[in-house]
């Protein structure tokens, strides 16, 4: 007798939902055969071994798309390939005991790279679970990989190197932190980044502080008309007075920008679009992160948006591409992919990463990995452009997951260094009596943002004037092993 009966499919139901969760938290496609895989071990584990497998498979697609539905998510119509669990299950029927998740399978979101290894030995669900969830999308450093991060730190020039008020030398605590991990990591790429709780076992509080502060660029200042207007906006107490307020008519496309912005929060909280509930990461940027895009309406700066690759980090990857000899040409790589891209003319001056939640891995590898990557690029590519001024540039990440918002701001102040700093978290207005608080704060920062792109592509082009030779200040960023695609999400 067959075991789906109600209580099964309502204990299941759970498992389903945080299949799709993880799904959309990846960025990954969202239908019943990516579902299927990411639920793979539960499939095979909640076989009771009398039920057809035609009527377990058709039951469990149906459940998963009624899972769908119920969460109004649109997904496309995708034959499922159960041919793996299929195997699996008659495994187990058997009494073998390997029918759990192979190393190398791609069911799992966390194990997208796993194209850089061979076939492995089979193992068990946990350990599995376990290898893929600390790998994420960063690689595994190979003896090859290692050696060429040792070459990179010991062919630094110790006369240009970054050496703080303690006698400690940057370069040389990130070389030793390189060294030490088995995973690539920023470092490797010669960028710190503050927030990295790394840092602690290699640089004192007090040396933290330094690096932070040295030559620290602030947030540039709003021009006063904008101030006093948006001052003028945080005295309203409510969504009522902050409406009253918006009716006047304004001659500075700033205050003017503000105005829409806060007219469409306000429309969104009247059609109860806000607070948030059931939307997709595409209907994030539509709709609530819009303003990211509309800032630069009246700016020499392009938002372009649509997973965008990036320009800065495709020149990076291919750096290393030579006509072909021994060996045949290899294909100029794809780069890495962000939400948003800010850009002028060929060149780039800040991204953008958005997730449908907070808190999750996507948050931690798209910011604090895969973005600070790509912003490495573009000032990499901005210095080889105009390599006196290198020390004045900083390009700008955007992070927005869930209901927070944050700058990451990326510089080389000193040495061959990358850092990243961040400015404080900022939350989304939960009720519309909360717009002239909260939002007036994110509006203020993504305009202060615009400024410093624009003023940094105002140094490149100055700079670029008159011709120089190519300083090696930084280096390009690190990518360890040699892909065999040709894009990366």
């Amino acid at each position: 007798m067959s075991s789906l009966n109600g209580a099964f499919w309502n204990e299941k139901e759970e498992d389903i939902k945080s299949a799709i969760h993880a799904l959309g938290s990846a960025g990954l496609p969202i239908n019943i055969n990516k579902a299927c895989e990411q639920l793979a071990d539960c499939i095979i584990g909640s076989y009771d071994d009398a039920t057809s497998l035609l009527e377990y498979k058709t039951a469990w697609c149906h459940k998963i798309g009624q899972v769908l539905n119920d969460l109004k998510i649109e997904y496309s119509s995708t034959k499922p390939n159960w041919e793996y669990i299929a195997m699996s299950i008659n495994d187990k029927r058997l009494g073998l005991r390997h029918y759990a998740l192979q190393v190398t399978r791609n069911t799992n979101i966390n194990s997208s790279d796993s194209s850089r290894t061979t076939t492995a030995a089979t193992t068990t669900a946990t350990s599995t679970t376990s290898e893929s969830s600390n790998t994420t999308k960063q690689l595994k450093l190979c003896s090859d990989d290692r050696e060429k991060i040792k070459n990179l730190y010991d062919s630094l020039d110790e006369s240009k190197i970054w050496k703080l008020s303690t006698g400690t030398v940057v370069e040389e605590k990130m070389k030793e932190f390189a060294l030490n991990c088995i995973y690539e990591h920023p470092v490797h790429s010669m960028i710190l980044d503050l927030s990295d709780i790394n840092w602690k076992k290699y640089l004192t509080a007090e040396e933290i502080n330094e690096v932070k502060t040295f030559k620290q660029k602030e947030l540039v200042g709003l021009p006063s008309e904008v101030e006093d207007y948006i001052e003028s906006l945080q005295k309203s107490t409510d969504s009522v007075a902050l409406k009253t307020q918006l009716t006047e008519d304004l001659d500075c496309s700033a205050c003017s920008w503000i105005k829409r912005t806060l007219l469409e929060y306000l429309n969104l909280f009247e059609c109860n679009y806000l607070p948030l509930t059931d939307q997709s990461e595409g209907d994030f940027l539509r709709r609530v992160w819009f303003f990211l895009d509309t800032v630069f309406d009246n700016s020499k700066i392009s938002c372009r948006g649509g997973e965008k690759s990036s320009k800065s980090s495709a020149a990076t990857r291919s750096n290393e591409r030579t006509i072909g000899g021994e060996q045949k040409m290899e294909r100029m790589l794809v780069g890495r992919k962000v939400d948003l891209l800010f850009e002028r003319q060929h060149l780039e001056y800040g991204c953008s990463e958005c997730g449908r939640y907070a808190d999750q891995t996507k948050e931690l590898y798209d910011g604090s990995f895969k973005m600070v990557k790509v912003l490495k690029d573009m000032l990499y590519n901005l210095h080889n452009i105009a390599p006196s001024s290198v020390r004045e540039f900083i390009v700008i990440g955007f992070l927005m997951f869930e209901n927070k918002f944050s700058l990451a701001l990326c510089n080389s102040p000193m040495g061959y260094v990358t850092r990243i700093t961040r400015t404080r978290v900022l939350f989304l207005p939960e009720e519309s009596d909360d717009i002239c608080i909260k939002l007036l704060l994110m509006l203020k920062l993504a305009y202060q943002a615009r400024l410093i792109m624009e003023r940094t592509n105002e140094i490149v082009r100055r700079s670029a004037s008159e011709v120089e030779v190519v300083s090696e200040f930084i280096p390009p960023c690190f990518n360890a092993g040699k892909r065999k695609r040709s894009n990366e999400v």
